[in-house]
C-alpha cells in the first residue's frame, strides 16, 4: 500500500517542517531553565501543532490555499518577531537576580508551537496535489509528528550542552534566531508566489 518512495518523501517533508522547531528548541535549551518534563512537553507541543496544521490544511482544500498561505506567513512572522524582540529586551535588562524570559511557561511554548507550525497548514493543502490518498495523508501526519518530536528533543539537548554561552548572549541569540525564522517565512512566501 505504501511505497518506499512515499516514506522517503514523508520523512523528508517531516524534516523540512521540523527545522524551525529544531532551531527554536536549541534556543530554548540555551537558556537552561527547562525541566526535563517541560522539555518533553515542548517537544510534544511542537510535534502536535506541526502535525495538526497539515491535517487541518488537508481538509480545507485547495480552494482557500492562496488566502491561508498569505495570512499564515504574516501571522508566523508577527508571532516570532514579537517573541524574539521580547527576548532581546529581556537580555538588555538581564541580571542574575532578574527573571529570564520564561521559555518554560505554557503560554510561551504554545505561542512558539503555533508560530513555527502555522505555515504547515499550506503543506497539508498540497497533500492531494502530491498524489497522497487519505490513508497516506494520515500516515504522513504521524511521520511529521514523530520526526518533529525527535528533532525538538535533540534541539533542547544541544542547547543545554552549550555551557559556555552566557545568559545575555543566549537571550540575544535566541531573539535573533526567532526573528530570522520569521523573516525566512515571509521571504519564502514571496519567493513561492513569484
Amino acid at each position: 500500500m505504501f511505497s518506499v518512495g512515499y516514506f522517503i518523501e514523508a520523512i523528508f517533508l517531516g524534516l523540512a517542517l521540523a527545522m524551525d522547531c529544531f532551531t527554536v528548541s536549541i534556543t530554548c535549551g540555551l537558556q537552561k531553565t527547562m525541566s526535563r518534563p517541560r522539555s518533553l512537553f515542548l517537544a510534544f507541543s511542537f510535534a502536535f501543532f506541526q502535525a495538526f496544521m497539515p491535517f487541518i490544511g488537508s481538509f480545507l482544500g485547495t480552494m482557500f490555499y492562496s488566502i491561508i498561505e498569505s495570512i499564515a506567513a504574516w501571522v508566523a512572522f508577527a508571532l516570532l518577531f514579537v517573541i524574539g524582540l521580547k527576548m532581546m529586551m529581556e537580555a538588555k535588562n538581564f541580571s542574575l537576580k532578574s527573571k529570564v524570559f520564561d521559555v518554560s511557561s505554557l503560554k510561551v511554548i504554545l505561542l512558539l508551537s503555533i508560530a513555527t507550525s502555522i505555515d504547515a497548514m499550506a503543506v497539508g493543502m498540497s497533500f492531494s496535489g502530491m498524489g497522497w490518498l487519505v490513508g497516506e495523508q494520515i500516515v504522513g501526519v504521524i511521520i511529521i509528528f514523530i520526526v518533529t518530536f525527535i528533532m525538538s528533543i535533540i534541539g533542547v539537548i544541544m542547547g543545554e550542552k552549550v555551557y559556555f554561552i552566557k545568559p545575555r548572549f543566549a537571550l540575544n541569540l535566541g531573539g535573533i534566531i526567532l526573528i530570522l525564522i520569521g523573516l525566512k517565512t515571509i521571504l519564502q512566501h514571496y519567493i513561492e508566489t513569484m
